[in-house]
């Protein structure tokens, strides 16, 4: 397995992949099983392999790429190199949860046990993607709305918005004497 540029050196190598599918039970207390879909969560790789005593160096390696950090702080994002990466469609991951190292009795190695959780996962990329669309359809669906009635610009000006809505039902169920002579009798 590579991350980057860093090969993982150990022994009895093993890789297991989770995809989680997050649901929900519609049932409440029913034996309904009905279950609403929360999300397909990024998939998720755990890794276990045997470092010996002799080789600790490569262990140190290994923990620094865990605690390793970008620019901004933030955990590194690596490129995978990996058979069952490949076949669960990981590029990019990054190191999450426990990073456990264990003794082995009687071996003089360790076994060294780590979770790498997929980075930006085809659904998280496609739950973006449909944010911004949104974002963009809303900022982009507007036109000037021109402005209905008969004021003139010194009453446009001292009305507000709600005011003038006001003014518009007012005029329009009692007419100013003014405006409609007719109507006052």
């Amino acid at each position: 397995m590579r991350l980057n540029d860093f090969t993982l050196r150990g022994s009895q190598l093993a890789v297991n992949g989770v995809l989680r599918i997050e649901t929900e039970s519609l049932g409440g207390n029913t034996s309904s099983t009905e279950r609403a879909q929360n999300g397909i969560k990024p998939k998720a790789l755990t890794v276990s392999l045997v470092i010996t005593f002799d080789n600790a160096d490569d262990l140190s390696s290994l923990l620094q790429q865990a605690e390793s950090v970008d620019e901004n702080g933030k955990l590194t994002v690596f490129d995978i190199v990996d058979d069952t990466a490949r076949a669960m469609n990981i590029r990019q991951v990054q190191f999450n949860e426990a990073f456990n190292v264990r003794e082995m009795v009687g071996q003089k190695a360790w076994r060294v046990n780590f979770t790498l959780s997929e980075y930006l996962s085809i659904p998280e990329k496609k739950e973006q993607r449909l944010q911004t669309e949104t974002a963009q359809q809303q900022s982009a669906s507007g036109e000037a709305v021109a402005e209905t009635g008969v004021e003139s610009q010194e009453e446009a000006e001292t009305y507000t918005g709600f005011e003038k809505v006001l003014k518009l039902a007012d005029d329009a169920l009692a007419p100013d004497e003014e405006e409609n002579p007719s109507a006052v009798a």
